[in-house]
């Protein structure tokens, strides 16, 4: 039975990944940590164009991807390979797009798709959802279980000990994603008039596209305050953070992974109506970002740093959606689908 096994033909899986500026790097990382978990299959990774940024995720990982630039150079990688499963991650995909993939695979399934080419996959599994979004098409599978995590997070929630607050108490600021709308300013500008003892780091990595010189001069202004630059920020402030503010794209979900205290500020409307970083997740909730007003803010770092019992539930819920057990989840699921196994339940 063992020598049956052992020569059962592996699966072919090709995981394909665009940029897109509403996602940030997050399906590039998620990519890189499927395709990872998946190693004991033949597993390719297409990127389109991809910046410096996105190729380093995977060369981390010690993946090797195919670089493409236009759709017919991955159409004739994908005729030779010709896949069992393809796994399409980072842009929202079109109708003609996914007709033009699909004649290629035998199966074909999709993470956090908001275009008309999901309704064509056999799945499309979403941690980014839309309370305003039809949601019962049939080849939904949506859920906190869609995040996958890497191992930094993992080893961060494994060492943290305590949810006690530091002194002073820290609040690290970390609206990733690019930051359009500047909330990274507006939040610091709105800090700064809080007459309490405060360490407040302002996380900036490589996709913040305004002035850095502005926000260190406010920095000034207040003890304690700084400015940390890095590939990776929040990653490395997450051990030492007593409180986030972020956007309420894939942050919170990095955050309610370690556990910890967070108020989310939404950078658009698809991120205003993302149902996860809600109340019974264990997340304050300010809504659209460029309509913050000064008190909700204040009001919002008040109550977690007076009262001990909210700081407990927040951290309580975010523990319970075990986040730290989604690999597995999500390894098992896109098997069932590379398999064509036929036990696929919604979650």
């Amino acid at each position: 039975m063992q020598n049956e096994l052992s020569k059962k033909p592996k699966k072919k899986i090709a995981f394909i990944v665009e940029y897109s500026a509403m996602k940030g790097y997050y399906p590039f990382e998620r990519a890189s940590i499927l395709a990872k978990l998946l190693k004991e299959e033949e597993v390719t990774v297409f990127l389109k164009k991809p910046s410096d940024e996105a190729l380093e995720i995977f060369t981390d990982a010690q993946l090797s991807p195919i670089i493409y630039i236009h759709i017919d150079e991955l159409i004739n990688h994908l005729k030779e390979l010709q896949p069992d499963l393809i796994v399409q991650d980072g842009k929202d995909t079109t109708i003609e797009y996914v007709e033009t993939i699909r004649p290629f695979c035998k199966t074909l399934v999709h993470f956090d798709d908001f275009g008309e080419g999901a309704e064509l996959a056999d799945g499309n599994i979403l941690a980014i959802l839309d309370e305003m979004r039809e949601t019962t098409a049939q080849n939904i599978l949506a859920g906190s279980f869609a995040f996958a995590i890497g191992d930094t997070l993992k080893s961060i929630a494994e060492s943290r000990v305590s949810n006690e607050l530091s002194d002073p108490p820290h609040i690290v600021v970390a609206y990733e994603d690019g930051d359009p709308n500047n909330l990274t300013y507006r939040t610091l500008r709105h800090l700064t008039h809080l007459q309490i003892p405060l360490k407040v780091t302002i996380a900036i990595d490589r996709e913040y596209p305004h002035s850095v010189s502005d926000l260190q001069l406010m920095a000034l202004s207040r003890r304690n305050t700084k400015i940390f630059k890095d590939d990776k920020p929040l990653e490395k402030l997450l051990p030492e953070a007593d409180i986030v503010i972020c956007n309420a794209n894939y942050t919170p979900y990095k955050v309610a992974a370690v556990g910890i205290p967070c108020i989310v500020s939404a950078q658009n409307e698809r991120e205003l109506n993302n149902i996860f970083p809600r109340e019974n997740n264990g997340f304050i909730n300010l809504g659209l970002g460029r309509k913050m007003k000064q008190s909700n803010i204040q009001n919002a770092v008040m109550e977690l740093l007076l009262h001990e019992a909210r700081r407990e539930r927040a951290v309580r819920k975010q523990i319970q959606l075990e986040i730290h057990e989604n690999n597995e989840t999500l390894k098992s699921l896109l098997l069932d689908f590379a398999y064509e196994r036929h036990n696929i339940v919604s979650f």
